[in-house]
């Protein structure tokens, strides 16, 4: 096997979203925007009591995002003697070490390694920042908003790196919307056969609504619902409450689907959503705003299991409480029993399972633990790296195992898929 560079490398999710043209537009604007502001706020300040320009990119990635910061920085007045005198103009947060020296890489190739500074901490490890930034870029957003944990992260910056009171973030705002539906029901007659029993394993945490709905998959049961709201600008956060529903069909509640509409900038003109094709919008005055959709447009989703599946009736209310936790939004019918995971996190009590599903599950948590370690090896550990990349390698030529390879065979198609898909 020929020798390959591993000091590099980048998950397939995030080579790909190097082609978000839409996604990459709505942060230019929003930047744009708030450069100006921010510039004409600095111009009123004496030139000799001028606090530099400081730029802060949170969940950096390939630093995309940051280059074009960069750039809107140059041509919103921020000179080369600036930059000589008082250093970078943007810091670049990213956690994933071996992404971070693509990064470098891509910096050096446009010049502009000198306007990026590029760090793998957490940003909770951080020490406050001497030098504090006038703008936030934050982009750990994922199709349920708040996945990638923008809350938590966003606050830490705001107390290390950021003006207390005097600062700017991109996205400024952002709504959850949801509605109600029915998956799994086409199962029971699917070419005259009832494998109803799959939908035991409506696990998944992403979907997409309109293919779903195009295919008959999945009937939707109640108008669309506002659930949370969040204003990033002022940390003004919302409070769990009770939603009441209408059915606007007959059916069963399986899930509930739930996605984002992000008002990039303060005056709330640019947005970014993956907002369903096929559901109209509720509120049209939206579409007369600058929106964009990331690509490709999934939504999140909240499946129910069990006795948690509602039976409704057209025109009948049922009503849900909603909340979030700090990476999740949470649906809950009232009255539901609470349980608390080692994490302090308070969940719906599981339903009982047949005993195919509890297999799933104990299948499922040791490919997640095998996934977290096999992370932080391509993060931390060259060694380990190494060994996964082998072992992934002579799967591929293999992909049913072999006894002489101490690796489970059950997992053989997992490592074909983070190394060579």
């Amino acid at each position: 096997v020929p020798a390959r560079d591993r000091r590099v490398s980048c998950p397939r999710w995030l080579l790909l979203r190097l082609r978000e043209e839409q996604r990459l537009e709505a942060y230019r604007k929003a930047i744009e925007k708030a450069l100006e502001k921010i510039m004409a706020a600095r111009e009123a300040i004496p030139k000799l009591d001028r606090p530099p320009l400081r730029i802060v990119h949170m969940g950096a990635g390939l630093g995309q995002i940051s280059m074009v910061a960069a750039k809107c920085a140059r041509e919103a007045g921020v000179t080369e003697k600036e930059i000589e005198t008082h250093g970078y103009t943007v810091v670049a947060l990213e956690q994933m070490p071996k992404v971070i020296k693509l990064a470098k890489r891509a910096l050096r190739d446009n010049d502009l390694d000198r306007d990026v500074f590029v760090c793998s901490e957490d940003v909770r490890k951080l020490p406050s920042q001497p030098q504090r930034a006038q703008l936030v870029v934050c982009e750990l957003i994922d199709p349920g908003l708040l996945g990638e944990g923008i809350l938590v992260l966003l606050n830490a910056a705001r107390i290390k790196m950021c003006n207390a009171f005097e600062h700017t973030v991109v996205p400024s705002r952002a709504t959850i919307w949801a509605a109600a539906f029915e998956f799994g029901e086409k199962l029971s007659h699917c070419h005259g056969f009832d494998v109803s029993t799959f939908n035991h394993y409506r696990t998944n945490l992403m979907t997409d609504i309109d293919s779903a709905i195009e295919s008959g998959a999945a009937k939707q049961l109640t108008n669309v619902f506002e659930v949370l709201k969040f204003d990033f600008e002022t940390n003004v956060m919302p409070s769990s409450h009770t939603i009441k529903l209408t059915p606007t069909d007959d059916g069963k509640i399986t899930a509930i689907a739930f996605w984002y509409v992000i008002e990039m900038d303060t005056d709330g003109e640019t947005l970014l959503t993956n907002w369903p094709e096929c559901i109209p919008p509720a509120d049209f005055s939206m579409m007369e705003k600058d929106v964009h959709k990331p690509s490709p447009v999934r939504q999140a989703i909240c499946n129910f299991q069990g006795h948690y599946i509602k039976e409704v009736t057209k025109g009948e209310p049922v009503e849900i409480d909603v909340g979030y936790a700090q990476a999740w939004p949470q649906f809950v019918w009232p009255g539901t029993e609470m349980v608390q995971k080692e994490s302090g996190e308070r969940i719906p009590k599981p339903p009982p399972m047949p005993r195919h599903r509890l297999a799933f599950e104990k299948f499922k948590t040791e490919t997640e633990d095998l996934e977290k370690k096999l992370q932080a090896g391509l993060m931390y550990d060259e060694e380990m790296l190494g060994d996964g990349y082998a072992a992934a390698e002579r799967i591929a030529l293999e992909p049913n195992g072999n006894p002489n390879y101490l690796i489970d065979p059950q997992n053989a198609n997992y490592f074909h898929m983070m190394f060579f898909v």
